[in-house]
């Protein structure tokens, strides 16, 4: 140590507080700098940490809208074979009260006739019973 400060003897106690200074200054400018390093790596690592969860939401998310549109797709499906068949429900319905107005009024014509026939069946009664009343009073 002694010989350090022969060595800085000539010029002066300010030139060997300027060298301490300079030591000391490039020693915590160094520390300082590590530091830094150290904290721009972090926050990069941070960084790519947060890319990396976002782009896994953003896949998270795409996941589930294709899902969602393939269930909607088989929703729409099922909706159009629901439409077809109530419209072929509708139609089948069309026909069976067709069919029933066409058999009520076949039904309407046949009790029309038969009490046509009923009343026909009565006047031959009558007119039997009348030649049996004439041919017992004879």
């Amino acid at each position: 140590m002694t010989e350090v400060l022969q060595l800085f003897a000539p010029y002066g106690p300010g030139t060997l507080f300027g060298a301490l200074l300079i030591l000391v200054v490039f020693y915590f400018g160094k520390q300082w700098i590590e530091e830094y390093k150290k904290q721009n790596e972090r926050k990069a690592a941070l960084d790519q940490k947060r890319e990396d969860r976002k782009q896994s939401e953003v896949n998270e998310r795409a996941q589930r809208d294709r899902e969602r549109s393939e269930m909607e797709g088989r929703i729409a499906a099922q909706m159009d074979r629901s439409n077809t068949l109530m419209e072929g429900m509708k139609t089948l319905m069309k026909s069976v009260l067709a069919s029933n107005e066409a058999l009520h009024a076949d039904f309407m014509t046949s009790r029309e006739r038969s009490q046509g026939m009923a009343d026909d069946l009565t006047h031959v009664r009558d007119r039997v019973d009348m030649l049996y009343d004439k041919a017992a009073r004879d």
